[in-house]
């Protein structure tokens, strides 16, 4: 099951040469929020891993599954009615059949989270 387009839409994209921004909008109305947590919203972290994964599948116009998580920090808990819109911050690069993946996960200067991922198809 993905995402996209349910519990986000992209709202613009930005690639160079090893480098990906997403700007992605959060659906605050979404089922997961009503559970995590009612009247108090916050973004599961395990959506933002599974957001930055379907991200890359989305630019290499593949499908990839993580191979390691390394380095996973969640340093603000990203509130949709607070943060509609977030930046997804990828650099990228590819080692035999693994691509080694960094994400920063931010709205200006407000970082939600930073993470270290190998993803392979």
């Amino acid at each position: 099951m993905t995402l996209i387009d349910n519990f986000y839409t992209v709202k613009s994209q930005n690639i160079a040469h090893g480098k990906a921004e997403f700007r992605v909008e959060l659906n605050a109305e979404n089922v997961i929020y009503q559970a995590h947590f009612p009247n108090n919203p916050i973004t599961p972290g395990v959506c933002l891993i599974q957001i930055v994964t379907e991200l890359f599948c989305l630019l290499k116009k593949q499908t990839f599954h993580i191979q390691t998580l390394n380095n996973v920090k969640f340093t603000m808990p990203i509130n949709p009615l607070e943060f509609g819109q977030v930046d997804f911050l990828l650099e990228f690069t590819q080692n035999e059949d693994l691509w080694q993946i960094k994400a920063l996960i931010k709205e200006d200067e407000t970082i939600f989270a930073k993470m270290s991922m190998a993803l392979k198809n």
